[in-house]
């Protein structure tokens, strides 16, 4: 069994029906003024004379010099500017090439290695162009694919957003044991090993909370099967701990009324699960498999699943032996009454819901029909099930 000033430029002028001076014919004003040149007084007359004063020689010739240079600067810019435009206006697409941008590359080696791949055709011309846009920080590093005579435009759009980190997937089907996945995992992840991914699973778990779940014991049933997409430098740690968010994200969608009437913690329903993902193999028999687990519990029932004396055995043999049965094992349903102490593999979705949910039927017994299909025959007395097993071994006959 399986986050202005007031402009006062428009007031008119106030005039006054006399003007203070000093002893020596100056009005406080011109003296302020040689102090402060920006100072204009508060009446026209001041103000008048001061614009026909005449500018100390040489006064002139330093402001227009520098309006001089900075109109030569802005043409030779401009014209920079346009010589580089010139150099992504036309041309047609070449071959595709791979460009490695390393961490912290400078613009004009990005522009380098551009050119000699013949993305750009002169990588000065690129500089120019990129950092007159606003580009000259903003290229991401990665590994990127462009054509030969890239269009300026889309060259600039791609590094500036940058590339996704390569990655790999693992698929870890469901019903699963932990050391199986632990050999699916170090198959894809060079950077984990079949030893280390058990090790942080079973003896080095990270902190985990479920009822009725003892913290610091194996994780067996919580490495949630899935296809996961990780970065080849992922470390075991770092994957189990990613099985154990999908696991809670998918637990939450199973409904414990039943199972909680029936005093079942949701450690006891996984326990449950990895049974059935274990013994069935057609998805429609999973709410079965489940009605006879939960029977045999009602009745006091050994559960016999031959799934756990596999487990046990840490293999997984076609047909079990009488003597496989007597395996000194706490994981021998044959000899040990109850639910095994852990899950003894990792259920999916589907045979969680179905453990805590089990279909109405007053099914005791199971077996396999051994005809091909996967499918098993169910009663609720032994008799049937010795004619069911009977009948099975005709089929393979």
């Amino acid at each position: 069994m399986t986050g202005s000033p007031d402009d006062t430029s428009t007031r008119p002028p106030q005039r006054t029906s006399r003007r203070h001076t000093t002893s020596a014919g100056r009005r406080p004003s011109d003296a302020w003024a040689d102090l402060e040149p920006s100072f204009t007084g508060d009446d026209l007359g001041f103000t008048h004379r001061r614009s026909t004063r005449h500018p100390r020689p040489g006064q002139r010739r330093p402001r227009f010099l520098g309006f001089l240079l900075v109109a030569v600067f802005a043409f030779i810019l401009g014209l920079g500017t346009g010589y580089a435009r010139g150099y992504f206006a036309s041309g047609d697409l070449g071959r595709r090439v791979t460009v490695v941008v390393p961490e912290g590359a400078s613009l004009s080696t990005i522009a380098g290695e551009l050119e000699a791949k013949g993305v750009v055709k002169h990588a000065r011309a690129f500089v120019i162009h990129a950092e007159s846009d606003g580009y000259a920080t903003k290229f991401m590093p990665g590994t990127y694919t462009f054509h030969q005579n890239e269009p300026y435009e889309k060259l600039v759009a791609l590094l500036s957003r940058g590339v996704n980190p390569p990655t790999v997937k693992v698929s870890i089907p469901e019903g699963t044991t932990l050391r199986q996945a632990g050999g699916l995992v170090a198959a894809e992840v060079g950077t984990i090993t079949a030893s280390a991914y058990v090790a942080v699973a079973r003896d080095d778990p990270p902190p985990f909370r479920l009822d009725g779940y003892k913290s610091g014991t194996t994780l067996e049933g919580m490495l949630f099967p899935a296809t996961y997409e990780v970065l080849p430098k992922t470390k075991a740690r770092a994957f189990v701990e990613k099985q154990l968010t999908a696991f809670d994200e998918n637990f939450a969608k199973v409904h414990m009324t039943r199972a909680l009437k029936a005093n079942l913690t949701p450690y006891d329903v996984v326990i449950i699960a990895s049974m059935i993902d274990r013994e069935a193999l057609v998805p429609a028999e999973r709410p079965m498999v489940a009605a006879v687990i939960w029977n045999r519990l009602r009745s006091d029932m050994l559960l016999q699943i031959d799934a756990t004396i596999q487990y046990a055995l840490g293999k997984t043999k076609p047909v079990l032996t009488y003597d496989d049965l007597k395996i000194d094992s706490p994981y021998n349903t044959y000899k040990h009454p109850g639910l095994p102490p852990t899950p003894i593999s990792n259920p999916g979705l589907a045979a969680l819901q179905a453990a805590a949910a089990p279909a109405h039927v007053d099914y005791l017994y199971y077996v396999a029909r051994n005809d091909g299909t996967g499918r098993h025959y169910f009663s609720k007395d032994y008799a049937q099930f010795l004619v069911d097993k009977a009948k099975a071994r005709a089929n393979g006959q």
